[in-house]
């Protein structure tokens, strides 16, 4: 009878032990479930530039076009022909000129009124090459990197930090 209570005690500890370890054994795969994503960028975008189409559509004036990815992935799917933005583009001389169609102050859309941009949502107005105007946009609008290569237009989709005074990639 002596050595029952030191028996029930290494029991006892023991029971704990294997219980915590089955807990552990459970736990950990399913933390790092949770958290894992947080450490990657699960979705992904094209880097290189996009075509846009045929240069010979541009003149003088803003021309407004979509952007689209032909693929985006995420961690669960692959979407094709993705629609990520617009940019307003133009022919001056022989140089291409792009700007998003998206406003740097809280990233509505941007429209062309005939002698400048405007954004509807709060009244940011633009002037003719995207300069920033009145209203609360606290930059003009962000130029896009576009050239002509192999007789077709290519645009590289970039965002940035919206409402700041200067341009940071997003």
């Amino acid at each position: 009878m002596g050595n029952d209570p030191d028996r029930r005690k290494f029991l006892s500890i023991a029971t704990c032990g294997v219980g915590g370890a089955v807990g552990l054994a459970v736990l950990a795969p399913t933390l790092s479930l949770i958290v894992d994503p947080a450490r990657k960028q699960t979705v992904t975008t094209p880097r290189e530039p996009l075509d846009i189409g045929d240069p010979t559509m541009l003149a003088a004036e803003w021309r407004k076009v979509d952007v689209v990815a032909p693929q985006v992935r995420d961690a669960w799917v692959t979407s094709t022909n993705v629609v990520l933005g617009a940019a307003w583009l133009r022919k001056v001389g022989t140089k291409v000129e792009a700007l998003s169609a998206v406003c740097p102050h809280l990233g509505c859309p941007v429209s062309w009124d005939g002698g400048g941009f405007l954004c509807p949502c709060h009244n940011s107005r633009f002037g003719p090459n995207g300069e920033v105007g009145t209203g609360p946009a606290k930059r003009g609008l962000d130029p896009l990197p576009v050239e002509v290569k192999d007789g077709r237009l290519r645009l590289t989709w970039v965002t940035y930090k919206l409402d700041t005074a200067t341009r940071v990639k997003a």
